[in-house]
Formats: C-alpha cells, sequence, structure tokens
C-alpha cells in the first residue's frame, strides 16, 4: 500500500525537532506533530550550560536554530494532538492488536490519529519528552496558576519584586533559582534533603549570590492564601519546628516524568512510565521508536535528546531499507 509518510515523528523538542532533520537529510517523506509550542521544554529553558560547543546557550534560541534547520532540510511541522495509533495491515494484527511484520517479510505501517486527521505513515518516532512532576501538597492544585508555577521563564517576571520560593535542589531548580533572581526581591530555595543536589559550581553560584536563601532539611506541608498564593507552611526537620513563610509565588522543580499516557497499552513501557526501547531506540514494536526524554534510562539531557533523535532517524532508515 502507499503511506503519506515515510516518517511520523510524534512531539517536536529537541529529539523530535533532530530527527525531523536528520529525515529531511535523508529524503524521508516526514511529518512532525506537536500538541502545544514548537520546541517543546526548550521554550522553558532560559540557560542551557551542559550542550558542548554552545556554553550558556538559551532554549529559544536553541529552538529557533533548529526549527531554521528543518525547514532548510525540507522538514515540516503540524500543530496537532495524536490520539491513538494503530496498525495499517490488519492480517499482520496480533491478538492484542500489537503490530508485527507481515507473513511475507515486509514491515507493516501505522495510522495515526491526530486532531486534524489520520495519517498512515511507515515507522514512527515517539519524541513527546516528559511533563513536570507537581507539588504532592494537600490543597495545592487549587492555587496551580494563581501563585504556583512549574515554568521559570514564562511566569517569573509575573512575580516582580516578590519573594519567590524554589521547591527543589537539583541542577534545574538552582539554575531557575538563579534566574528568578532577575525578577524577584529575593529568592527562598526549599530541599527536603540534607544537602541541594545540584553540582558544585551552581551552589556555589546560589551560595554567593545576594538574594539567594538556601534551606535544606525544610518541607513543605501546607499552602494556603485567599485568592491567591500567600503562605507556605514550612517543617524544619532539623530542629522539628513548623512555621509560616510568606511568599509572593512558588517554583516547583521536582524534575519530570515521561509523557506518554496517550500511547496505546501494547507499546511497551517501564514501570516509570517511560517507553521501553532498545540500543538502536526501536520499541518491541517492529518500526515504532522512541528518543529523548519519554524513552527508558534517558539521561534527560538536551545533548543527548539531540543525539536520540538523529540515532531514531537512523534506526527507522535500516528499518525502511531492510
Amino acid at each position: 500500500m502507499e503511506y503519506d509518510y515515510d516518517l511520523l515523528v510524534i512531539g517536536s523538542g529537541p529529539a523530535g525537532l533532530a530527527a525531523g532533520i536528520a529525515a529531511g537529510r535523508r529524503g524521508l517523506e516526514t511529518v512532525i506533530f506537536e500538541r502545544e509550542s514548537v520546541g517543546g521544554e526548550l521554550v522553558n529553558r532560559h540557560t542551557i550550560e551542559n550542550l558542548p560547543g554552545h556554553p550558556e546557550s538559551t532554549g529559544p534560541e536553541l529552538r529557533s536554530t533548529l526549527v531554521d534547520h528543518l525547514r532548510e532540510a525540507g522538514g515540516q511541522i503540524q500543530l496537532a494532538a495524536v490520539d491513538d495509533i494503530r496498525q495499517v495491515d490488519d492480517e499482520a494484527a496480533s491478538g492484542d492488536g500489537a503490530p508485527e511484520r507481515a507473513e511475507d517479510g515486509d514491515a507493516v505501517g501505522f495510522e495515526v490519529d491526530t486532531t486534524e486527521g489520520s495519517y498512515s505513515t511507515r515507522t514512527v518516532v515517539v519524541a513527546t519528552g516528559s511533563r513536570p512532576i507537581r507539588l504532592d501538597v494537600p490543597g495545592a492544585e487549587a492555587y496551580r496558576g494563581r501563585g504556583i508555577f512549574n515554568c521559570a521563564m514564562c511566569d517569573g517576571p509575573l512575580y516582580a519584586d516578590e519573594i519567590i520560593a524554589v521547591s527543589g535542589g537539583d541542577e534545574w531548580a538552582l539554575t531557575d533559582a538563579l534566574y528568578l533572581t532577575e525578577h524577584a526581591e529575593r529568592v527562598v530555595v526549599i530541599e527536603e534533603g540534607p544537602r541541594l543536589s545540584a553540582g558544585e559550581t551552581l551552589r556555589e553560584k546560589g551560595a554567593d549570590h545576594p538574594d539567594v536563601e538556601v534551606r535544606t532539611a525544610t518541607e513543605i506541608r501546607g499552602v494556603s492564601g485567599e485568592d491567591v498564593l500567600e503562605r507556605l507552611k514550612l517543617f524544619d526537620r532539623i530542629e522539628g519546628t513548623e512555621y509560616d513563610e510568606a511568599v509572593g509565588g512558588l517554583y516547583v522543580q521536582h524534575g519530570v516524568e515521561p509523557e506518554a499516557s496517550f500511547l496505546p497499552e501494547w507499546i511497551p513501557r517501564t514501570s516509570c512510565g517511560a517507553v521501553a526501547v532498545d540500543q538502536s531506540l526501536e520499541t518491541a514494536v517492529p518500526g515504532l521508536f522512541a528518543a529523548g526524554d519519554v524513552r527508558q534510562s534517558s539521561p534527560r539531557t538536551v545533548a543527548t535528546a539531540l543525539g536520540d533523535g538523529v540515532t531514531a532517524c537512523q534506526s527507522a532508515t535500516w528499518y525502511l531499507e531492510e
């Protein structure tokens, strides 16, 4: 049968864009579907310090560069959410509906349902990245967008000249805390553990910054306010005391979890919800690959996501040539 595309990429973060660029350079008919904003998490990263060859570049700058490169390679992006993935050749279906190779050895293709229609493709790369882990405190959901936020670059300027608390102590949390000092009167970093997990260089930057206060061994136990967030209830694990802290906003950076909930059950996943892949980034379903934060054992760095996109495209090309 004839397919609409050789390769369909779900997600336009660094992994998805890199896959699209590589596919365009190989002459594959390719489309990238993006549910929200082109660039994925890049739009939220004001500073990227761990991208080799590009020290302290910004997420929006890298996004623009990748999108321009994609256009030069002949790739295209369509804004649409993917609702379902099915196999095209019903005769090759297994008992659970998962695709497998047809009896004549030809690869089985896929049909992808989106909010803008259905499309057939010979291969698929899932590059949907990850989503922020939310604050697990009673009543916190009531203040999402009303004082509690997950994007420092998007929402930080809204809290100009106020006290902003940062929940989390990893590289992202401390990098964003330093960025928030450009807008806030003071930034209070709150970490439940005995020390920040960020690298030594970032810890030193935080310790030396006059507008950053770090509180380790401190737990957020409650949030309160009238129409918007106004106070945090904190617990000092060393002193064993509980107290209130007045804040204008709370930035939550507790890490991320794979964005794979929309995928059919027949696509294997790990216990943490990541898409299971082999060394070539192919899943147990022939012709279906995963790249970036959504795949198992991802280091969750921009550099790795870019490499994953290229690897997944290369593996898809080998699959198509079989």
